[in-house]
């Protein structure tokens, strides 16, 4: 079988927001590995590490399109509607390994599973409440840490879009123009970006 190679994904610039929501769910797996480390089973992808070892790689290949990190490595290129002085959130292009994107995924379903129940994931969530978005007193409605659940899921969603006529417009606009370029949009990618933004909002709506 031949192995997947990096994929091509357009992920938002959300500012700090989404370095605040890794660095919650790093803590969270770090808790579970030193749960490990010490007797405890974790369930399939947070076990051995696994889930850490593919957010911390994603990480690496995202953080450098995000916020102050993005000016540092000179990737903060601005987007702009076809009249040239509206600007919208940057769409930028990042390589991801799909097995990481996978395994991020996993990991956020065998939370999400283990939140409902008992057991020293449960109790790592609950010590994380707050933390996945970096505001220590927003807690989930349903269980405290649910917000570093739907961290985990949103993260692993911005980087599993499905393709789509638009998205690929975007994408290889965005190729031509190289990193860290100005754009403005033609109408008809005018377009294509609202379909696109609508998606991914939809994978981390905006607080």
């Amino acid at each position: 079988m031949t192995a997947l190679g990096p994929r091509a994904v357009l992920v938002p610039d959300l500012g700090e927001d989404l370095a605040r929501a890794v660095e919650g769910l790093e803590r969270l797996l770090l808790t579970l590995k030193a749960a490990e480390d010490g007797g405890a089973v974790l369930p399939g992808p947070l076990a051995n590490g696994t889930a850490l070892t593919a957010l911390r790689r994603l990480w690496q290949a995202v953080a450098p399109t995000q916020g102050r990190r993005a000016a540092a490595a000179r990737l903060a290129g601005r987007l702009y509607a076809p009249d040239g002085r509206v600007e919208h959130v940057p769409l930028r292009l990042v390589d991801v390994d799909p097995i990481d994107v996978a395994t991020l995924s996993a990991a956020a379903a065998a939370l999400g599973l283990a939140a409902a129940g008992e057991g020293v994931v449960r109790e790592a969530l609950e010590a994380g409440a707050g933390m996945a978005r970096g505001t220590p007193e927003a807690g989930g409605a349903d269980l405290p840490g649910t917000n570093l659940v739907t961290a985990a899921a949103g993260i692993s969603g911005l980087l599993d879009l499905a393709d789509t006529a638009e998205s690929i417009v975007l994408r290889e606009r965005l190729a031509a123009a190289g990193p860290g370029a100005d754009v403005v949009l033609t109408p008809a990618e005018e377009e294509a970006y609202q379909v696109t933004a609508s998606r991914l909002n939809a994978m981390w709506p905006r607080r």
